[in-house]
């Protein structure tokens, strides 16, 4: 545990790191203090470091690395940038904490885990963001203490509509190089998270990916061809036996119920009785539990429990925040805590690495149209 404040710097300035980093990490200003900014695009960096107080701008992400002055780095450039700034980060011996997914493909996701496990004195935690919110803990608690008897049946689904607007531009995203499987790595890996989260490892997938909008006007004019999927939705298998469906699409419209273009559950169906969460109501679960209620088919709602209201250590009110943002700023408090040596309730390294295992099982099984086992496509 270290008694004096962590010194952090943010390599990348795109919407997650004004969103989600800077918020997040703010919640703790007697903890922790964001002290440099690093971006590919120095302007952009200045521009950020102005708008948020932070007092020093970097020309390059090596140099930020390199900073003695500097004890964790919060990683969140496109995503085919993390496996070099991650690396180079653990290299130096900072905390880490990574934005996912880790790597565009399962060998370069193994190896920074490989490296991050030889530094153990090290934080190296991945943004897996949805494991924050409370009713998902809650179901999390459920299924740790066996309300649902032997587990047989999963059903997640997550749509938005972020690529809906054919109108939207080309970008990093629509990149094989550099976004990878699209929507299975970027809204997939999340829930594939949870998953392993909740039930354990996934054992094998079969999938069918789609893209609906198959060029966009490039910023610089022309157009550009889509490379990457904006929907999946694939049948798992996990090791422990359960069966499952994913749904994820961030080219539909209607879904959600709040004025807000996202939704996203999770169903858990047992021997002994079932659950539903959705991030939409994010205090509470649908539940059938117990012969009372599970054999006739009774549902109820329930309220989480308030020491699951917020993240352990946690200073923000629930009750006051957007109930469907403020459990986001909950992933910083967990990654200064575990700095600090107060929790080991964090996405690690090597669940990010377990979830890319997953993620190039799903994207290839779609582009071979057969069912593939994770540890084939991890080989």
């Amino acid at each position: 545990m270290t008694d004096r404040k962590v010194r952090i710097g943010l390599i990348g300035t795109g919407r997650i790191a004004g969103f989600v980093h800077l918020p997040s990490l703010r919640l703790l200003p007697d903890l922790c203090d964001v002290t440099a900014v690093a971006s590919r695009d120095p302007a952009k960096a200045k521009a950020f470091a102005e708008q948020w107080g932070v007092h020093r701008v970097h020309d390059t992400w090596e140099a930020l690395v390199d900073d003695p002055e500097i004890d964790a780095v919060v990683v969140c450039p496109p995503s085919d940038l993390n496996p070099a700034v991650a690396g180079a980060a653990i290299a130096a011996g900072k905390h880490v904490l990574c934005e996912k997914p880790l790597a565009i493909a399962y060998p370069e996701a193994r190896a920074l885990a490989d490296a991050a496990d030889r530094v153990t004195s090290r934080v190296h935690m991945v943004a897996f963001t949805f494991r924050f919110p409370a009713g998902l803990r809650y179901l999390r608690r459920l299924v740790d203490e066996g309300h649902f008897g032997d587990i047989r049946h999963w059903r997640m689904s997550y749509f938005n509509d972020g690529q809906l607007d054919p109108q939207i531009p080309y970008g990093w995203r629509h990149q094989r190089a550099r976004g990878g499987s699209g929507v299975i790595a970027d809204m997939g890996s999340h829930m594939i998270d949870i998953a392993r989260y909740l039930l354990g490892d996934i054992a094998a997938v079969s999938a069918v990916n789609r893209t609906y909008v198959a060029e966009r006007t490039m910023p610089g004019g022309g157009r550009g061809r889509v490379e990457t999927p904006e929907a999946s939705a694939w049948v798992a298998e996990f090791a422990s036996g359960v069966i499952g469906t994913f749904d994820v699409s961030r080219g539909v419209a209607g879904r959600g119920g709040t004025g807000r273009p996202q939704y996203q559950a999770v169903e858990i169906h047992g021997s002994a009785g079932a659950a539903l969460y959705e991030l939409i109501h994010p205090f509470q679960l649908q539940v059938s539990l117990g012969p009372a209620m599970a054999r006739r088919q009774h549902w109820a709602t329930v309220e989480v429990p308030p020491d699951l209201a917020v993240y352990p250590g946690s200073p923000r009110n629930p009750r006051v925040d957007d109930p469907l943002i403020g459990y986001k700023y909950d992933q910083g408090v967990a990654f200064v805590r575990a700095i600090r040596g107060e929790s080991t309730d964090y996405p690690t390294f090597r669940d990010g690495a377990a979830a890319q295992a997953v993620v190039d099982a799903v994207d290839l099984s779609a582009q071979e149209r057969r069912w593939i086992g994770v540890t084939d496509a991890a080989a």
